[in-house]
């Protein structure tokens, strides 16, 4: 294997942060393994193991490391790009433990248009040249390679510079997940452990493959990825995501095409091979126009020399990929939807880690789910645990970020007084958790709260499940703008719906749903709640902690045959700024509830028990609000972990459209635009009969 030395510090944000969206090829900053820095394992003969805090039971015992690309074939002969990184340079050499990273994104990316000045600039800088970026410019993957773990990185089947094509999220990625791992154990420089990690897309690949029982994979650690995929990845409440499916399915196409953007937005993947023997990867990919090689007429190179064309045949075979958002909009409009033509024959369930709960179960691999209170997947994230929670070693880890940034973002730092450094916090974590599955080091893991939440507000805190028994699951009753335990007068309340509203956030317009972006600024609703039906708490006289997963029962009534319906649930302090904590959505033809359980066709018991709306096609009801009927909607909130301090008030604002994230409702808007919808108004119900309210799980105080 060719020789590479360890990068000494920092982490490629120039070009690679936007050609890692949704993956942790997303690079995070920070330095090298010999200077781990705030939170990250350091050198110490005080022994400490505990969550987020690793020192003294481990070290680092190689400065080196290789590298060496190949591709590997599967069962029915397509061959996967892959890069394995080996320790060197250590206290030995031989089999080691592996962590297998197993992307869609690119296992690493390469500047095709990278200047000598820019390269020297980066040297300088940085401390790497390019124009290759691979994932041993990852903190956490240096941080495996230093102490004695090989790591192996694979593009997925369709993507990168694997050949064959792909239908997102479905199981023969799974197969070949599987097939990788035994690839893994039976190479001279594996000791038959194998190990993986990364989030989304790679978390739900975890799942999915340890659903396989391959028995070289001893643990994962699956990061910020969705119980099932219908609600949770696509409609939540059954409502179209429109801006997170189009992006990210423009995202992927883009990817997978290899293409080029000069102001480095996209990277193609490295090659394999280098075809020429000159011993540079950039002249295998072929002439560009336009940003892409994949142009009429046979590839021609820069170098003018013959090439057997290993990395353009293979992105040629990606042009036929399913889109992602071909199934996700257009031909699965419902949970029991059945994909036709290309990838004929496949439902949500089957792509639904959720759905393979059992087998995953009675593999007995450790399964450590981590997720943030602001990623869109949250409650994926959750349901996994609670589902799994005393049938398997599972463990949960939940911290006040978004699903993009692998950190807390810094106006979130700010404003909780956040205590060291997150991205370095969970590699630390990482490598614990694989010190003890892998390599058998007794750091006392195992007899530790298997739970792990951060409270906002209140810091982060150990506990023995989820939900919490503890919880007293409180009714806040809307009554004309007030929110109270207590019923308020008999009434109602109406609404003119502007369809303005927009859960958007910061310069850049993010959400906790456009998964590919983060917002650049506190989450404000001040201005977006004044387009909204208002509710709100007397000021509270006493911190209140409300953690778990809020429920919106509402009684509601419109001038339309149909509707939408936001809820949000909102942090207001003394000075009347209104921040974001957690939001439900619900379509109204979609009051209906059905057994939790249908959503994985009943192979299990899921947990926590909440609302579920069938969402098959025979369980929608058009029109069900015309006539001025009265309809309840019952549907739950993302869950969270907040302490509304003393002096501050809880909020409630109801809406009816998220402008540009959420489709409008097709049965009463003409298109996607607010000016495509009649005028619109609903009517909130607060009598005895009527009850509307929203259930919060509170937290009594201990004090």
């Amino acid at each position: 294997m060719k020789k590479t030395p360890v990068l000494v510090c920092g982490m490629v944000r120039v070009w690679v942060v936007a050609a890692a969206v949704l993956t942790t090829v997303a690079l995070a900053s920070g330095c090298g393994p010999s200077s781990p820095g705030v939170g990250g394992p350091e050198a110490s003969s005080e022994h400490v193991s505990a969550h987020l805090r690793y020192s003294g039971y481990t070290s680092v015992d190689y400065k080196d490391f290789s590298k060496q690309s190949t591709f590997v074939a599967m069962r029915d002969g397509i061959r996967l790009a892959v890069d394995v990184f080996l320790p060197a340079n250590g206290l030995r050499s031989g089999a080691f433990p592996t962590i297998f990273i197993f992307t869609p994104y690119g296992r690493s990316h390469i500047h095709p248009q990278m200047k000598w000045t820019e390269r020297i600039a980066l040297r300088a800088s940085r401390g790497i040249w390019g124009p290759v970026f691979d994932y041993s410019l990852k903190y956490d993957v240096r941080l495996f390679l230093s102490h004695g773990y090989a790591v192996v990185a694979a593009d997925m089947r369709g993507t990168g510079a694997s050949f064959g094509t792909q239908f997102p999220f479905t199981p023969i990625l799974a197969d070949d997940g599987k097939a990788m791992v035994d690839w893994i154990a039976s190479q001279p420089w594996s000791n038959g452990r194998v190990g993986m990690t990364g989030q989304s897309y790679l978390g739900w690949i975890q799942l999915m493959v340890a659903a396989r029982r391959p028995k070289s994979l001893v643990c994962i650690m699956p990061e910020m990825i969705a119980f099932e995929g219908f609600t949770e990845g696509v409609r939540p409440g059954g409502i179209d995501a429109i801006a997170w499916i189009e992006r990210y399915s423009r995202y992927l196409q883009d990817l997978n095409l290899n293409r080029f953007a000069a102001d480095g937005s996209l990277l193609p993947t490295t090659p394999v091979a280098d075809e020429d023997g000159d011993g540079d990867l950039v002249d295998e990919i072929p002439l560009m126009k336009d940003g892409s090689f994949l142009n009429d007429g046979p590839p021609r190179y820069a170098d003018g020399k013959t090439h057997r064309n290993l990395y353009y045949e293979a992105t040629r075979e990606h042009m036929t990929d399913v889109l992602f958002n071909s199934f996700a909009r257009k031909t699965a409009p419902y949970f029991d939807s059945v994909s036709t033509g290309a990838a004929g024959g496949v439902r949500f369930v089957d792509g639904s880690p959720g759905y393979d709960l059992p087998e995953i179960i009675a593999s007995g691999i450790p399964v450590y789910n981590v997720g943030g209170w602001f990623d869109g997947f949250t409650k994926g994230t959750t349901k996994l645990y609670a589902t799994m929670q005393g049938k398997t070693a599972a463990r949960l880890s939940i911290a006040p970020r978004f699903h993009f940034s692998p950190f807390i973002t810094q106006p979130y730092v700010d404003y909780l007084h956040y205590d060291g450094d997150y991205a370095k916090q969970i590699s630390a974590e990482r490598l614990r958790f694989f010190d003890f599955y892998l390599k058998g080091i007794r750091n006392g893991f195992d007899a530790e709260p298997p739970v792990n939440i951060y409270v906002v507000n209140a810091g982060w805190r150990a506990e023995h499940e989820w939900p919490l028994t503890r919880q007293v699951v409180t009714p806040f009753y809307m009554s004309s703008g007030n929110l109270s335990p207590s019923p308020g007068d008999d009434g109602a309340d109406s609404y003119e719906v502007d369809f303005t509203q927009r859960s958007s956030y910061g310069k850049n317009q993010a959400n906790r749903w456009l998964m590919m972006s983060t917002p650049d600024a506190l989450m404000d609703r001040t201005l977006s709640d004044k387009r909204c039906l208002i509710y709100q708490t007397p000021v509270l006289d006493r911190d209140m902690e409300v953690t778990g997963h809020p429920v919106a029962d509402i009684w509601v009534a419109s001038d339309r045959a149909d509707g939408d319906f936001f809820v949000y649930l909102t942090d207001v302090d003394e000075s009347g700024r209104s921040l974001y904590v957690t939001e439900g959505q619900l379509r109204a033809g979609w009051a209906k509830t059905y057994p939790g359980d249908d959503q994985v066709l009943g192979k299990l018991h899921v947990r926590p028990d909440l609302p579920w709306h069938g969402y098959q096609e025979s369980e929608y009801v058009r029109n069900l609000l015309a006539d001025g009927k009265v309809v309840e909607l019952r549907f739950d909130l993302m869950p969270t972990a907040w302490s509304f301090r003393k002096g501050h008030r809880l909020r409630i604002a109801v809406a009816g459209a998220d402008a540009g994230n959420f489709e409008m409702n097709p049965y009463l808007c003409s298109g996607n635009r607010p000016g495509d919808c009649p005028r619109t108004t609903i009517s909130i119900k607060h009598t005895r009969a009527w009850p509307s309210r929203v259930e919060l799980p509170v937290i009594p105080s201990t004090r």
